[in-house]
């Protein structure tokens, strides 16, 4: 609630002032300070922190009176008493002076001539200016013994002797009664009802401290033994009979005492540096402990007995924070009910680790400026580095800057939505979401953003949209500074309100007010400063839709009023609307549009409030029309205005103590009885009032009873004036107070909660329990629950429907001096042992703490519910997590058997959700391997789990699974597991999941197969191996060639990638080419046989497909992990799916190209070439060529026969052409270019753009040949006709495919053809042109020619297709091979006539490579067919040298001849030593 900023001021004190400081303390309107020394009295002024005036002691007077000692200020600021160690009191006057050429002030404020005042008065009469204040020494008493403490009690001096008297004095120095009180005289007892009372048995006994509080009706007192209570004055006088005392119970190491009016509570500083905040109970007058002040053990490990016994306590003025001092050294600061909101001992500050042994930090004395801005402490620094000497000692009078949430002074409603902190001069605010989500409201709309925030003052829940997931991920402040033409007359801010848009601000400091829009970042102040100044707001103000609301006092006609400005107005009292109230207000607060006010003599007032766009008529006391700036300011029509109408008024006189301990009260439509979810309205009415009563919190219901005999009449009229029930205690030790005035009808048990903010008891939530359709409700079963949770931050707003809570925090940034050090500077002063301050933007969620206090009460119903509402959120698995994690570490943890543990119940109710898998191991993973017995004792066993992610195909989730089986099961179990997910995750193409499993079971395939590892290895999620960065080549998937692949040098194609081997003799390659079917064979029978039995061999690098790897010991495991892979491989192959192949080989380092080699007679082989070359045509993007037949039709006009083409006539053939091609007429192809592609492939923009220009010109040339036809058809119109009908016979068939005749094709005409086919057709992308042209190379090197072929014919590469059969003619290829590609050829000859004509040209060109292949046929003979062996067959020495390992030249097939090299010999691309295809 309070946080500190930035790093403390130094305040400069004199230099005679040597002596050290004693104490600061601040007068009754903290605006003057009264600083003692040794021997002097400063006063210093709040703002700015000048010394006024001091008064300096003679050596005389110190001798003779003693040292200065403490002081107490006069209620009226016109006397300060100060004590001295030999048992005096001095009295000091103060009153203000004149002084020439200055007036009343020593300083003034002055305007700069270059930047001049913008409002109405030309005078600083209003301005603020320092005082001048005359200090004489007035007198001086001598009190018999010594003074321990002194305190003011209204127009007296009540001074505690070293005797056990009480004297009461007056500030003129004489002795107030004949006698003074005896300590030892005063009775004490637990209460003051019913226990009996005994006097003190210690005679001279005394007290301490002493502190007077009016409120509590008496003094708290801390006796010399450690022991405190409460004097109370029965009578309110302080004499000997009417003086009684009730003990603190359970206290006996009292330091100091500090009382808070507000609250209603005392706190106690202890030995054992801890503080005890104890409260009057009102019954019995008794002293019940309500919280302690104890730092944890866990953040500050022996902190309290390191800094020793609590030494000061300072509550703020409003109340809500506790500063805590420490005796050696620190310092902390703690909400009102104990939430630590700052500590100085952290290992983020520097006191706590080597300034606090260095330097010994002491605060001897601290108090809190106005409005809880600074704190002032007078501190002392021992500097322990010098050895040899004694300590020396530095004092400093330091003031240290806080912010405040505006809860803390001002509750209103809106204020409860957004984070917002108010300091002396800017505000803190956190509503960027709230700005980007208006932007995107108003995006669809046709008015700016200005005009839709000043017109939708609506308050109802549609306008605001939420979006969760932007709030709370901004973690940045917006700073507003407050302008200095409003702060410098009026400091300090008083109040400050926030919209619920969080666009508009307000503030009101002394006098006055401004506000201030976000969208035209302009703030607006009275144009007036009369009126400025004849208005002071006493009870808060808050925002009702476009309209400012305050409670203020009118100092021109002494009355307080209720307030209303329009913010589209000027701020002037000719547009305000006033309606007079009979008391002081104290608080406000809104409910939809109802008015909330409490005033001084403990009533509050309900108001209406209604909106009227007509010319409002002035109602305040000022004039209607105001002369500014010499321009008269009058309403418009168009001006809004307001209006209040009282509705009821409700005392609670009988129901608190005083109206100061009122803290907030608001109005909701929370009730006891709580309906169906289903009758719940969005539109909710007031049925309640709660008041925070000293942070007990009391509900005031209505009435509903009375409105039984009344049957018709207007319901909203009848809820207005009913009455209010007496109030019941809802909770106790309440700060703050969170509802929501909106209901969701998706989660009615969040919006329809009350949450409750206790400090160091966390939160609660007053949560409804709904029932179910079918379920009968009973009186007897409650309808809401108060659930209490902890929480790790300190909550300032709710989120109702996102589930979670934000808050602030104390945070810290350390800062080297030593840079910029002077030689005159200490770095042991206590500025520099402060670290700079910063307020840090937290968030925390809470779903998962009320569904675990509904298990905890056996209310599962209700909690799944309210899960299930809340399953949309992007964290629902994290609350999950946190769900199970905190139960599991509670309970697995415990020192003593739980008989009804929650754990159980809690992966139950996880069970319910789809989440509960990745749960379970999520928090296995998160949490100690000791407690994984203990949660898969309810959870399941860990190999059920795992099987249950194979089958919902959660593969990302079995294996995090894997990482529980190495540690709980013997590495046979896990390797085995592991298999299972990795031939899951091949066949999903999962490959990065697929490569960490590879590792991972090559990691564990050297361990004990018996016993599990006592620690975890993770392959999978940690850094034990690199792993390669993605492909960074585009969002398009394809193969990932990264940090993985080797630098690609330029080699033949004929050149083995596996390395740079001894070339044998041409007689030895042809001996192993012949016989490689029988050593394939024998080598896989004896790999099969002892596989153990292998040579270790080096892996070596094959390319850009696989990188180096580390030598590998030859064992079973190994070798099975690559039989895995390889039948993967030969799937993927035998399908047809290169290019799941190529990522396959890349991700997992696959040694593509030797394996191909042993496989291209097996796997590799190619059997239907139409039907591969439609796979690959799918898996790669690829178009199917398509082929301009006005060209070829056109060659026919120009004299150029084309076989039976040539001999018809030139209009049958455009006739013709409108039928179109495969059944498409020529406004087909310009109306959808996409039909024109086979397979459903669809054409790109270039070539639609490239169609639509040829069928124009189509179109054009056939209406000019019908036009000549018709001329010529008296002289040939037979011949036409017939030529017409043979033309249609030849080119159109079946009226849906066109048949091209190879006759139609002419040998000269083809390059022409096939160049205008290639500038027509649509290539693919080209990422896979670049992926194609790589498997070409593969191909090639790995001798699978059939498939070469095909990726040859998909790129329409001729040179390719002359590659692929020149190595079939140059090498020893095998007969059966060369047969099927030449057969392969036919049939796609076949097909492109009667599917596909776009491929024709291309075939055509490649004609005279097919003759060659059938003449390599013919001239070998018949080819034999060899059968291909299935996967399940017996391993063959290829399967061995797949594995990768390498012999030398005789263990793998020989590269081709050097003839046959340099007939192929090409180039790969090089890019930087990689190739990345993605």
């Amino acid at each position: 609630m309070y946080f500190p900023v930035g790093w403390p001021k130094a305040l400069a004190v004199p230099p005679e002032d040597i002596g050290g400081l004693h104490s600061v303390l601040c007068n009754r309107d903290r605006v003057l300070f009264a600083v003692i020394t040794e021997r002097s009295l400063a006063i210093w002024y709040c703002r700015p922190c000048v010394q006024i005036v001091c008064h300096c002691r003679s050596e005389e007077s110190v001798r003779t009176l003693g040292t200065n000692q403490k002081a107490a200020w006069r209620p009226d600021s016109t006397s300060v008493a100060v004590t001295t160690s030999q048992g005096h009191i001095l009295f000091y006057h103060l009153e203000r002076e004149v002084l020439a050429g200055h007036g009343a002030n020593c300083y003034n404020q002055t305007r700069g001539g270059r930047f001049p005042s913008m409002r109405s008065s030309s005078s600083m009469e209003y301005g603020e200016g320092v005082p001048s204040i005359r200090m004489t020494f007035f007198t001086s008493v001598q009190i018999i013994g010594k003074i321990e403490c002194l305190v003011c009690v209204r127009d007296e001096l009540l001074v505690a002797t070293g005797n056990g008297m009480l004297q009461r004095l007056r500030w003129d120095g004489v002795v107030n009664g004949k006698t003074g009180i005896n300590i030892a005289s005063i009775p004490f007892s637990i209460d003051l009802q019913h226990s009996r009372a005994s006097t003190l048995d210690t005679p001279g006994i005394t007290f301490t401290h002493i502190e007077y509080s009016g409120l509590l009706g008496g003094f708290a007192v801390v006796l010399p033994d450690g022991r405190a209570g409460l004097v109370n004055t029965l009578a309110g006088k302080v004499e000997n009979n009417s003086l009684q005392g009730v003990w603190a119970q359970g206290l006996e190491n009292v330091t100091c005492v500090a009382v808070n009016n507000r609250y209603r509570l005392i706190a106690f500083g202890c030995t054992d540096g801890l503080g005890v905040v104890y409260t009057v109970d009102d019954m019995t007058g008794a002293l019940q402990v309500s919280h302690r002040l104890e730092l944890s053990t866990k953040d500050y490990p022996d902190a309290c007995m390191a800094c020793g016994p609590v030494s000061r306590l300072r509550w703020s003025p409003d109340g809500c924070v506790l500063a805590m001092a420490w005796d050696r050294g620190g310092m902390a600061v703690w909400s009102v009910y104990g939430a630590l909101l700052m500590c100085t001992l952290g290992a983020d500050q520097g006191l706590y680790q080597e300034s606090l042994r260095l330097h010994l930090f002491r605060i001897k004395s601290m108090c809190w400026s106005m409005e809880g801005y600074q704190l002032w402490m007078a501190c002392e620094t021992l500097d322990r580095t010098e050895v040899m000497e004694l300590p020396t000692a530095t004092s400093e009078l330091l003031q240290l800057q806080f912010v405040k949430s505006t809860l803390t002074v001002n509750p209103c409603a809106t204020n409860h939505e957004h984070l917002f902190l108010q300091g002396e001069d800017k505000l803190f605010i956190n509503t960027g979401d709230l700005v980007m989500k208006q932007q995107w409201k108003d995006a669809n709309m046709n008015r700016p953003l200005r005009e839709s925030i000043t017109r939708s003052g609506d308050s109802s829940p549609q306008k605001p949209v939420r979006q969760s997931n932007i709030l709370v991920g901004n973690k940045q402040w917006l700073v507003v500074q407050i302008p200095i033409t409003y702060l410098g007359s009026n400091w300090p801010i008083r109040y400050a309100a926030i919209d619920r848009t969080g666009f508009c601000i307000a503030v009101a400091g002394r006098c006055g007010l401004a506000h201030y829009a976000m969208f035209t970042r302009k703030w607006k102040l009275f144009g007036n400063e009369t009126q400025e100044k004849d208005m002071v707001v006493t009870g808060g103000l808050t925002w009702w839709r476009d309209f400012i609301i305050c409670a203020c006092y009118n100092l021109n006609e002494n009355r307080d009023e209720l307030r209303m400005y329009p913010r589209a107005s000027n701020l002037d009292n000719a547009f305000a609307y006033s309606c007079k109230v009979p008391s002081q207000i104290l608080l406000l607060n809104l409910f939809r549009d109802m008015l909330v006010v409490f005033c001084a003599d403990c009533h509050i007032a309900l108001y209406s409030i209604e909106r009227r766009d007509a010319n409002p008529t002035p109602t305040c006391g000022g004039p209607s029309v105001v002369e500014s700036s010499g321009r008269s300011q009058r309403s418009s029509l168009s001006d809004p205005s307001a209006s209040l109408t009282l509705l009821q008024e409700i005392s609670l006189a009988s129901y608190i103590p005083h109206a100061v301990t009122v803290i907030s009260v608001t109005l909701t439509s929370l009730r006891t009885e709580t309906a169906s979810s289903k009758q719940t309205s969005s539109r909710r009415e007031a049925e309640s009032l709660i008041v925070n009563v000293a942070g007990r919190l009391l509900m005031l219901q209505r009435d509903r009873s009375m409105t039984s005999g009344k049957e018709n009449g207007d319901v909203r009229k009848k809820e207005k004036i009913l009455p209010f029930c007496a109030p019941v205690v809802l909770a106790s030790c309440v700060e703050n107070m969170w509802s929501s005035s909106r209901s969701s009808p998706d989660k009615v048990h969040l919006s329809e909660a009350l949450w409750l903010g206790c400090g160091a008891s966390g939160m609660k939530v007053w949560l409804p329990l709904f029932p179910r359709n079918d379920e009968k409700r009973h009186s007897f079963l409650s309808k809401r629950i108060m659930l209490p949770f902890q929480l790790s931050i300190y909550p300032l707003a709710v989120l109702f429907e996102d589930a979670v809570v934000l808050g602030a925090a104390n945070d810290t940034m350390k800062y080297d001096f030593q840079d910029c050090s002077s030689p005159g500077v200490s770095d042991s002063t206590p500025t520099r042992l402060f670290p700079f301050n910063v307020v840090d933007r937290t968030t925390q969620v809470y779903l998962h703490h009320i569904v675990r206090e509904l298990l905890r009460r056996n209310l599962g119903s209700h909690a799944l519910q309210i899960a299930k509402s809340c399953r949309s959120l992007p964290y629902f698995s994290h609350v999950l997590e946190l769900l199970l994690h905190q139960v599991l570490e509670e309970e697995a943890t415990a020192h003593e058997p739980i008989p009804d543990p929650l754990l159980p119940r809690i992966v139950d109710f996880i069970r319910e959700f789809p989440e509960f898998l990745q749960t379970i191991v999520h928090c296995a993973r998160k949490t100690e391997i000791a407690l994984w017995s203990y949660l898969f004792a309810s959870a399941g066993s860990p190999k059920d789990l795992f099987e249950q992610c194979l089958q919902s195909g959660s593969l990302e989730t079995a294996s995090s699974y894997l990482i529980i089986l190495q540690n709980l099961e013997p590495a046979a179990v896990s390797r085995q597991h592991a298999t299972l997910l990795l031939d899951a995750s091949l066949d999903k193409g999962k490959w990065e999941l697929a490569k960490d499993l590879v590792r991972f079971l090559r990691a564990i395939g050297n361990e004990d197969p018996e016993s599990p590892p006592r620690t975890p290895v993770n392959p999978i999620n940690a850094p034990i191996y690199p792993l390669p960065p993605p492909p960074q080549d585009g969002p398009f998937p394809g193969f990932a060639f990264g940090s993985q692949a080797r630098p690609v040098r330029s080699y033949s194609m004929g050149e083995n990638l596996a390395g740079v081997r001894e070339r044998g003799s041409a007689k030895e390659r042809d001996r192993e080419r012949h016989h490689s079917v029988q050593a394939t064979s024998t080598t896989n029978k004896k790999a099969t046989a002892a596989p153990r039995d292998i040579p270790p061999r080096v892996r070596a690098d094959c390319g850009v497909f696989t990188g180096t790897l580390k030598h590998l010991e030859d064992t079973a495991e190994h070798f099975f992990i690559d039989v895995i892979l390889q039948r993967h491989a030969r799937k993927l192959l035998g399908a047809g799916r290169l290019r799941e192949l190529g990522s396959f080989a890349a991700h997992l380092n696959f040694e593509l190209i030797g394996w191909l080699q042993k496989e291209r007679s097996r796997a590799a082989r190619v059997d239907d070439f139409v039907t591969s070359l439609h796979t690959l045509h799918r898996d790669f993007q690829w178009p199917m060529p398509v082929i301009a037949l006005s060209q070829v039709i056109s060659r026919s006009n120009s004299g150029s026969k084309i076989g039976s083409v040539g001999e018809r006539s030139r209009s049958s053939s455009y006739d013709a052409l409108e039928i179109g091609v495969n059944g498409m007429t020529l406004n087909d192809i310009s109306e959808g270019q996409n039909r024109l592609r086979p397979n459903g492939m669809y054409a790109s923009p270039s070539l639609r753009s490239s169609m639509d220009l040829l069928c124009d010109e189509l179109r054009q040339e056939a209406m000019d040949s019908r036009q000549f036809n018709s001329n010529q058809k008296g002289d040939n119109g037979s011949t036409a006709a017939t030529e017409t009908s043979e033309m249609s016979a030849s080119i159109v068939a079946d009226d849906s495919e066109l048949t091209l005749d190879d006759s139609m094709w002419n040998l000269a005409n083809l390059d022409e053809l096939e160049a205008l086919s290639q500038e027509l057709a649509c290539r693919g992308p080209p990422h896979c042109e670049t992926q194609l042209r790589y498997l070409l190379h593969v191909m090639m090197e790995a001798g699978c020619l059939e498939w070469a072929m095909l990726i040859s014919l998909v790129l329409r590469d001729s040179m390719g297709v002359t590659r692929v059969v020149n190595t079939a003619s140059l090498t020893d290829m095998p007969i059966d091979v060369v047969g099927r590609m030449r057969e392969g050829l036919s049939y796609l000859e076949l097909w492109a006539d009667t599917e596909c004509p776009g491929y024709k040209p291309f075939l055509l060109v490649i004609r005279g490579q097919a003759e060659v292949l059938t003449g390599i046929v013919d001239i070998q003979g018949s080819p034999q067919v060899t059968p291909i062996p299935t996967p399940e067959s017996s391993l063959t020495s290829a399967d061995f040298h797949a594995l990768g390992f390498h012999g030398n030249a005789s263990d793998t097939e020989n590269p081709e001849s050097e003839e046959q090299q340099s007939v192929i010999e090409t180039e790969l691309p090089q890019d930087g030593g990689q190739c990345a295809l993605s």
